[in-house]
């Protein structure tokens, strides 16, 4: 990278990287559903409150934004230290129905905050827009694949505080592997309760990324399969947001540099967001 701001701390949406189970509190991962006892997602009591299918001629402005608005940002457009991207509206696209939000290597002059990058990103936030407490949210996505490579589905607090963070789906292309990430605490004595999953074909074919949000209980599913199931009081309790966004990881990040293997333009494909909320008497 040519110049890039280099002050404050790396923050968000970059969990456990050095490994998964990484501080947590109450009763944590491997409590998937037992043998013979079968959930289904959603539970068939919710109501669905949001089906983004991405069907517009552009971006629902009602719904997105294109700008950051988490806590320990640099700027509104460049998160922190552990990324390389500045990010850039014309990497957000609508497509038959799909949004591609590319990374590209490329020159960019920045202004929020000001700066010169060798790499653009495409990001979609519902901040202040819509945001939602308890409930089951699943995507179909599309990850690209390499080092350096990182796209995220994640959601942050309506509150703009941290944490609460939940990391659905963020992939670390570097490492081929899936956090599934919640963090929790206090700021600045925060806790990550971090797992990662190897075993689904991530890179370049279509699958389905949920989270299950009940009080005191979080469960994240892939293709409809429960991959981590959380419990405790360190469950969120208050609305948070929805984040896509596509990434360029630095040589401190969770994906690695990117090297000559690399391929840009990459894209994180989704094709749709649904948002169901519980019942009362299950979201109390």
């Amino acid at each position: 990278m040519r110049k890039r701001i280099l002050v404050g701390a790396a923050l968000l949406c970059n969990g456990a990287w050095l490994g998964v189970g990484t501080g947590a509190a109450g009763d944590t991962a491997d409590q998937l559903p037992k043998a013979g006892v079968t959930e289904t997602y959603p539970p068939a009591d919710f109501q669905i409150v949001l089906d983004e299918s991405f069907n517009g001629k552009a971006l629902n402005s009602d719904l997105w934004s294109t700008t950051l608005k988490v806590f320990g940002r640099l700027g509104d457009r460049y998160h922190n230290n552990s990324y390389l991207n500045y990010l850039s509206d014309e990497d957000v696209m609508l497509e038959n129905g799909i949004l591609r939000l590319r990374a590209e290597n490329r020159s960019v002059e920045g202004d929020n905050p000001p700066g010169a990058y060798d790499y653009s990103a495409g990001m979609v936030s519902s901040h202040d827009k819509f945001q939602f407490q308890y409930g089951y949210i699943e995507i179909r996505a599309k990850f690209p694949g390499g080092k350096g490579v990182w796209p995220c589905f994640w959601l942050m607090p309506q509150a703009h505080q941290w944490p609460p963070e939940f990391d659905i789906a963020e992939y670390y292309g570097g490492r081929k592997m899936m956090h599934l990430g919640l963090c929790h605490g206090n700021f600045p004595e925060i806790n990550w309760d971090s797992d990662g999953n190897t075993d689904v074909d991530f890179e370049g074919a279509w699958n389905t990324y949920g989270l299950l949000w009940l009080p005191g209980r979080a469960v994240w599913l892939q293709n409809g399969i429960a991959k981590r199931e959380v419990k405790g009081a360190h469950v969120p309790t208050i609305p948070m947001y929805v984040i896509l966004s596509n990434g360029v990881s630095s040589h401190i990040g969770p994906s690695g540099e990117p090297d000559g293997q690399t391929r840009f333009p990459n894209f994180f494909e989704v094709d749709y967001v649904r948002v169901w909320r519980p019942p009362a008497a299950v979201a109390r």
